[in-house]
């Protein structure tokens, strides 16, 4: 299956949620039998979502990364994780947003609160 997925990526970037995860999962493969590792260029969700949610926040602001906040603030669908389909989906589907957001310089609102005390949030 490994050629069929290469042929079908060619040289287009990658787009996921904690997209490095993954990648580090085919390289895996990929230098077992090609000696190489994926040179796709790579787009995080995540990372796209903390520039449009908290590039500008203060020192101290409380981070949450995690799916169900950006799924929440984009106001889309909780499908079931975990599944192929479904996290492409989603991931498609807050990329095309986060970018439109980003073309517009819209910012997600932060609540009131959140600065009040540091830390971080994932998965």
């Amino acid at each position: 299956m490994l050629p069929e997925l290469l042929r079908f990526i060619g040289g287009r970037p990658l787009v996921g949620y904690w997209i490095d995860f993954d990648v580090r999962m085919l390289d895996k493969y990929l230098m077992r039998m090609l000696s190489i590792h994926l040179p796709n260029r790579r787009v995080d969700v995540s990372g796209l979502y903390y520039d449009r949610k908290f590039g500008n926040a203060p020192p101290g602001t409380r981070i949450d990364l995690s799916l169900a906040s950006i799924r929440s603030d984009l106001d889309l669908p909780l499908l079931p994780q975990h599944d192929a389909f479904n996290d492409a989906l989603s991931a498609a589907q807050m990329y095309v947003i986060l970018k439109d957001m980003a073309a517009r310089r819209v910012r997600i609102r932060r609540e009131r609160g959140m600065e009040a005390g540091a830390g971080f949030a994932v998965g």
